[in-house]
């Protein structure tokens, strides 16, 4: 059967002007508005069809499309599906068609205004039918009510009554012989169950208590998938906020003993859950002893490390890490192989003599006769279900899971035994060894996992020689992220001897030499070992700088990057010991000076050396952080009453004030960000006073051709300022986005109003009219979006531009009268003034790799590839996503590549560290050329900014056109095409594609 196509009517309407009008002498007919009629709402066309179809394809297909229309559009739609859905369900027999049925009720109900008591009525009676209701014979359709039942009961949560009669139902189908209709139930009940008075269980007397026992009596079923819904619902339960009884735990533990996997791996949480709910409490052993419930549970989960099932032993190693209130004890066995007899606790010889002692009675150290009495009575047989080699509670617990041959569970027992040792100093000492030995693992993220691990618990240990050279050997690895790591973990790591940091000094300076792209990291790692060990490396000088007490040394290149290692170390050690400087030779002093200038972040202000300069400047950064800001306050105040100003003065004004900011941001590193906004913001404003200002406004437009080229040009420097300022400053509100926003759209106005001052008359139709001015209509949307999402409180000029769309559409056949009116608008209003007041940040990368600079071309085959590593510091980026690399090759062809999410780590919460490889290929070249690399954020603009730049190319030829193309590239400008800022100046990197013989 074809299905019914909707009906489509189109309507044409034709004006025309009102002074032609002649009824009496027009030749063509006047054409009429008409209605047509309404098309039939698509979801409503499909409930309809319903009835229509009788084969189990095309309904189960109509069934589909109604459900790719959801969310429906009317509550009038909603009831008018309902009940069609209803009516097929009792006209069909076919279970799938009912399941399907079932299923959409449950989502259409979630519609605001549908009658949901009524549908879950429904469906309770039809469960409830006991004689020719078809829906009794399928397992399929029963499971899916109460699949549906579930979702309307969470819709239905503060209804008491419905949800008791919802699962009242569902504890009289926990006997359905099928086990998919008892799992449905179980979960319902675990869902729902809201231990009210008149709960599910008459036989309790606490109703939480009585649907817990029942649920929990089910974890016994014969079914295994049974047993795990059930285990799976007493955890909704205790997720829900109800406090499970102990009798649970008893049972879970029981669980773990269970041969599926599934009910085994919802046993551990349940155990764990416990764990974490009731800590303190006591439980008894099967040798009557009592610990505490934690330590039992503790037990519990070491014990499933040793589990046939990897995912079991991958959970169970995962939430060892987070029982922090376990006793020492047992702590420190899951480091020992030692095999304990089923946790049944042996006294010592030390105990048994003192409690003979205490009773009064001797103790010969004779054979046992069995004639006297309180003589040693034999050990009690034991039964052989007790004996089990595997049972070994919570000892080793760690050393298998370390050594299992499944990463994840390596994984996840290295994240767990750091979680303990970060929380207990002597069990940190304790698992050090381990650790250090997992960095031999045969997988990188194994071998990260421990080297992170160990620098979170670096505070707690102090490494010997040979757990040392165990963590240098990493050094050597081929993977930038795990040497990366290893000195990330020597950063925080205190050595116990002068040997430890004698070989750490020259295991970095092999790896300087072999990896010389490392070279930021290994001089900040020296940096730390020279702050962490100042009193070893003060014996360490004289081999480390090279001198002799009588004969004179050569002075090192201080431009080798090993010699700038050592200094970087002996400064930072100098810093703590300033009886070291007596140790220096005249050059080291002279090089400390220039590494001072140069390396200000990794070379110390040391202390006993200062020159007059140096107390100058010091007593200079005491006083110029307050001198600076008071400074810049004065500017801000300065600029509030800059309105008042005649253009001139205004002018003059913004200049000074753009000065003092470029002056602050000199003296100042913690004002820098302000007053570079500050300073961008005020260029932008700058720019459109001298826009207004424009003589072109006062002189006709046939003359204006040639005048408007530099106002065209401050157009497109305002928008690209705007967008710079909005997306590279993070702590700016939504008032202060608005004024951007404001900037870009006089910006845009401007530069219509000069393509229409500068375009001949006879090209101003209505088609040109219309290209015009849709960008700008659609900014002023994208403008009235954002002041309604923000609330942002607007005056008259926002009311104006929020209103112009209304007036462009009633004055669309009057060019002139709509330029006029947006020239009149814009050149009057007068731009306020930014104020900042909070603090600022802007995004800056720093590009360590490629360094460039070099005349020896990488060479490849021409049309293959080339990879060119790319390693930069990003800082003040809150979305490192959008950064991207930028290649721009000799033909000012441009790509970007966008780096992995692996490619980014994070370093600190305002500072990440990218490192990735750029995949470069190109045709043949004669010789060898430039490429620049360097790093940009992609932003979003508000409109296609390309068609606001083509607006002033109307009249250009296409030689200015590439002529400004090559301009725009080499000067290395954010992009407004292609809406990209750059975060660093470029680096060239020379290459060579040669050409195949």
């Amino acid at each position: 059967m074809k299905r019914s196509n909707p009906d489509y009517s189109t309507t044409v309407v034709e004006e025309k002007p009102l002074e032609t009008l002649d009824y009496g002498t027009q030749s063509q007919p006047v054409l009429k508005l008409k209605r047509g009629r309404q098309a039939l709402d698509a979801s409503k066309r499909l409930a309809f069809e319903l009835s229509q179809f009788s084969t189990q394809q095309e309904i189960l297909q109509t069934l589909v499309d109604l459900e790719k229309e959801l969310p429906l559009e009317s509550l009038e739609v909603v009831e008018f599906v309902i009940r069609s859905l209803w009516e097929r369900f009792y006209e069909t027999e076919d279970a799938a068609v009912r399941v399907k049925v079932i299923s959409l009720l449950g989502s259409v109900a979630k519609f605001p205004g549908v009658n949901v008591h009524a549908i879950a009525e429904e469906l309770i009676k039809l469960l409830n039918a006991k004689d020719e209701d078809k829906t009794k014979d399928s397992q399929k359709v029963r499971t899916q009510i109460f699949n549906t039942l579930l979702t309307l009961g969470r819709l239905l949560d503060q209804e008491a009554k419905i949800i008791h009669h919802i699962e009242k139902g569902a504890i009289e189908h926990l006997k359905d012989p099928h086990f998919s209709v008892r799992c449905q139930c179980l979960c319902l009940i675990g869902h729902l169950n809201q231990g009210l008075d008149g709960g599910p269980s008459k036989l309790e007397s606490e109703p939480q208590v009585g649907a817990q026992n029942l649920l929990a009596s089910f974890a016994k079923d014969s079914d295994p998938r049974v047993r795990t819904s059930a285990l799976q619902a007493l955890l909704t339960l205790h997720d829900r906020g109800q406090k499970l009884d102990i009798a649970v735990y008893d049972q879970a533990s029981l669980a773990l003993n269970d041969d599926y996997e599934d009910v085994r791996m919802a046993a551990i949480k349940l155990v764990w859950v416990f764990s974490q709910a009731d800590p303190e409490r006591t439980v008894k052993l099967p040798s009557s002893d009592e610990v505490r419930l934690v330590d039992d549970a503790f037990i519990k989960i070491c014990h499933m490390v040793n589990d046939l099932s990897m995912t079991v032993r991958r959970e169970a190693a995962g939430l060892l890490g987070s029982l922090h209130l376990v006793s020492q004890k047992f702590l420190e066995q899951t480091l020992d192989k030692k095999l304990m007899s089923h946790l049944k606790r042996k006294k010592t010889e030390h105990e048994k003599r003192r409690e003979i002692h205490a009773s009064g009675g001797a103790d010969s150290g004779a054979w046992s006769t069995g004639r006297t009495w309180g003589d040693k009575a034999p050990e009690p047989e034991i039964d052989p279900e007790d004996v089990s080699l595997m049972s070994s509670g919570a000892c080793g617990a760690f050393v298998h899971g370390l050594e299992d041959e499944f990463m994840e569970v390596r994984s996840a027992a290295v994240d767990s035994l750091c979680e303990l040792a970060y929380r207990n100093s002597s069990f940190a000492v304790q698992s050090l060894d381990f650790l250090a030995d997992m960095m031999n693992d045969e997988i990188e993220s194994v071998r990260l996992s421990a080297i992170n691990s160990l620098s979170k618990i670096s505070q707690h240990i102090q490494l010997r020689e040979d757990q040392l050279e165990t963590l240098l050997g990493v050094l050597e690895d081929f993977s930038g992220d795990t040497r990366e790591a290893v000195r990330e973990l020597l950063c925080h790591c205190v050595f116990a001897t002068r040997a430890c940091l004698h070989a750490a000094i020259h295991a970095l300076l092999g790896n300087l030499s072999k990896y010389p792209q490392d070279k930021s990291s290994i001089w900040r790692c020296s940096k730390f070992l020279g702050e962490k060990h100042q009193h070893i490396a003060s014996s360490l000088v004289p081999e480390l700088l090279s001198t002799h007490p009588f004969f004179a040394t050569p002075e090192p290149s201080i431009d080798d990057p090993a010699y700038v290692a050592i200094l970087i170390l002996v400064f930072n050690a100098t810093a703590k010991s300033p009886t070291m400087l007596a140790m220096f030779p005249d050059h080291t002093n002279r090089h400390y000076a220039y590494l001072r200038d140069s390396q200000p972040d990794l070379v110390p202000q040391l202390v006993n050396e200062k020159s007059v300069s140096d107390l100058d400047s010091k007593r200079f950064e005491d006083g110029g952080s307050q001198t600076a800001k008071d400074f810049f306050e004065s500017v801000q105040l300065r600029l509030r009453h800059v309105t008042s100003l005649n253009p001139v003065s205004k002018q003059q004004t913004l200049k000074t004030a753009i000065q003092d900011l470029k002056h602050v941001k000199s003296i100042d590193s913690l004002l820098s960000a302000d007053a570079e906004c500050l300073c961008l913001y005020l260029q932008c404003k700058l720019m459109i006073v001298q826009a207004q200002q424009d003589k072109m406004w006062t002189v006709p437009a046939a003359l204006c051709t040639h005048q408007s080229s530099g106002l065209k040009s401050l157009v497109e420097n305002i928008l690209s300022t705007s967008y710079r300022v909005e997306h590279t400053f993070t702590g700016l509100d939504s008032q202060q986005i608005f004024l951007l926003r404001q900037l870009r759209l006089i910006a845009h106005a401007l530069q219509i109003l000069v393509t229409q001052r500068s375009s001949r008359t006879n090209e101003r139709n209505l088609n040109s009219m219309l290209q015009v001015w849709e960008s700008f209509l659609n900014r002023i949307k994208t403008f009235s979006n954002f002041i309604n999402t923000e609330n942002i409180n607007t005056d008259a000029f926002c009311a104006e531009v929020v209103s112009f769309p209304g007036f462009f559409e009633s004055n669309i056949t009057n060019p002139a009268g709509v330029v006029d009116y947006v020239q009149s608008i814009m050149l009057s209003h007068e731009v306020p003034c930014l104020e900042l007041h909070s603090s600022l940040s802007q995004a800056s990368a720093v590009l360590n790799e490629p360094r460039g600079g070099s005349d020896n071309p990488l060479c490849f085959s021409a049309g293959l590839t080339l990879g060119v590593n790319v390693e930069a510091i990003l800082e003040n980026v809150p979305d490192a996503t959008k950064v991207k690399v930028q290649v721009v090759f000799p033909d000012l062809r441009c790509h970007w590549f966008i780096p992995k999410r692996d490619d980014i780590h994070v370093l600190s919460p305002t500072k990440q560290r990218l490192a990735t490889t750029v995949i470069l290929s190109h045709r043949g070249w004669s010789e060898p050329g430039l490429v620049e690399v360097s790093l940009v954020l992609k932003y979003t603009p508000d409109v296609d900014e390309e068609s606001v730049l083509k607006l002033c190319s109307r009249e250009d030829s296409s030689t200015d056109e590439e002529t400004r193309g090559i301009k725009h590239t080499k000067s290395a400008k954010d992009s407004l095409v292609d809406g990209v800022i750059n975060l660093c100046s470029p680096v060239q990197v020379c290459i060579m594609p040669k050409a195949l013989r």
